[in-house]
């Protein structure tokens, strides 16, 4: 019988007996902004540089210094989307692209955003003749519906340019089981072979508690603590949490809600929730430490393809309500380590719950700590090489 063989965290590459051959390059549009993918990325590479695996991450910016498997190159133009202008756009210098991809000897590629970088990748693919993969984080049928407001002819003519546009790569990795589902279905129609299932895992931050964290917290951390991190935009959700905020404050009006984060709807939100706390971006200590003083986690958004600030959370013991979609559900252990609802009104009513039984905080506290150790770093990036080919598993029984 086969069976899988795991490969320890601290294991370096060096040391695996079997391997496939070859290098990879991991190429992305952002690494040094402020968003979910960045932050992943950076995970990503620490979990590189110390195992020294055979991958590069290829980035394009006028400001992050190179290091040890980063390669950085220097933009020649560089543009902002209206509705993103916290992303922008940077054009590498496709020459150089070539010479640096020839000079590393890199035999596959990984993509894991759809601008400048995604074509580059499929330019280098068409030249080379290597495999390509792609590493989807977004939901764009999403976004587009929720931020630009498509009518369904609209979406559907997103969703053929979006089949193009990933049938051009040789497998696609998703991090959620409605991603998988969707890429299979009938719609898109991709090998269920080709689709591979994975996730992330957390900065050792938030791992690590801060014993003093409850003394620079700029709030009362006596009082009942509901905490928002994320991207302060319309389709996170945040337009909904006066509506969920009300209804709890109708039973606990000493209730104090915190927001981390910046985005496009910050002014509008401060506006019509002006009793909020907001702390702008925080940084990842900082953001393990309201993790840990806070009482529970909202999060109201359908947006999220794995919801990073989930896991981040219940590393910290943190318990999190979340809407019954995508990432968080996969997540999630419903009324053992969070809630999962349907609906805002759902969403207050379980955070009431929550705060009238003392009991269900300490069992979800210890629950969310327990499943927090699920994801690990070693494991998932084991699995990630395995199905590009890097590694080779060879345990047999």
């Amino acid at each position: 019988m086969k069976r899988e063989k795991v490969l320890p965290h601290d294991t370096r590459f060096s040391q695996i007996p079997e391997r496939g051959r070859g290098r990879l390059v991991w190429l992305t549009d952002t690494y040094g902004d402020h968003n979910g993918v960045s932050t992943v990325l950076k995970s990503i590479h620490v979990e590189i540089k110390a195992r020294n695996l055979p991958v590069d991450i290829m980035i394009c910016s006028s400001t992050i210094k190179p290091d040890e498997h980063l390669i950085v190159l220097k933009p020649v133009s560089h543009f902002s989307f209206p509705l993103y202008r916290q992303q922008p756009m940077r054009i590498p210098n496709f020459l150089s692209v070539q010479h640096t991809f020839r000079r590393g000897k890199y035999d596959r590629i990984i993509c894991s955003t759809e601008g400048p970088m995604g074509l580059v990748a499929l330019w280098l693919k068409n030249i080379f003749s290597v495999d390509t993969y792609f590493y989807l984080h977004t939901d764009w049928l999403s976004f587009a519906k929720e931020v630009l407001l498509l009518d369904q002819i609209g979406l559907n003519r997103l969703q053929k340019l979006m089949r193009i546009y990933y049938k051009r790569f040789g497998k696609i990795f998703v991090l959620n089981t409605d991603q998988q589902q969707w890429l299979t279905g009938k719609t898109m129609g991709f090998d269920p072979a080709k689709v591979f299932l994975t996730s992330h895992w957390v900065d050792g931050i938030f791992s690590d508690p801060l014993s003093s964290a409850k003394d620079i917290l700029p709030f009362d951390n006596q009082q009942p603590v509901v905490f928002f991190a994320g991207r302060i935009s319309k389709e996170k959700g945040v337009m909904e949490l006066p509506a969920i905020m009300q209804m709890i404050r109708s039973v606990f009006p000493e209730i104090q809600l915190v927001i981390a984060g910046t985005g496009p709807a910050e002014e509008e939100l401060k506006t019509i929730l002006p009793e909020a706390i907001y702390l702008g971006w925080v940084g990842r200590e900082y953001l393990s430490a309201l993790f840990r003083a806070a009482d529970i986690l909202l999060l109201p958004s359908r947006f999220d393809t794995f919801s990073c600030v989930v896991l981040e959370a219940l590393s910290c013991g943190l318990p999190v309500v979340a809407y019954n979609t995508k990432g968080p559900k996969d997540i999630l252990e419903d009324s053992v380590s969070g809630y999962l609802v349907e609906t805002n009104e759902e969403m207050a009513g379980k955070v009431v719950r929550f705060f009238l039984d003392p009991y269900m905080q300490t069992k979800m506290k210890q629950a969310a700590f327990k499943r927090a150790e699920a994801y690990e770093a070693g494991k998932i990036m084991d699995r990630l090489l395995q199905n590009t080919g890097l590694i080779i598993e060879t345990c047999q029984s």
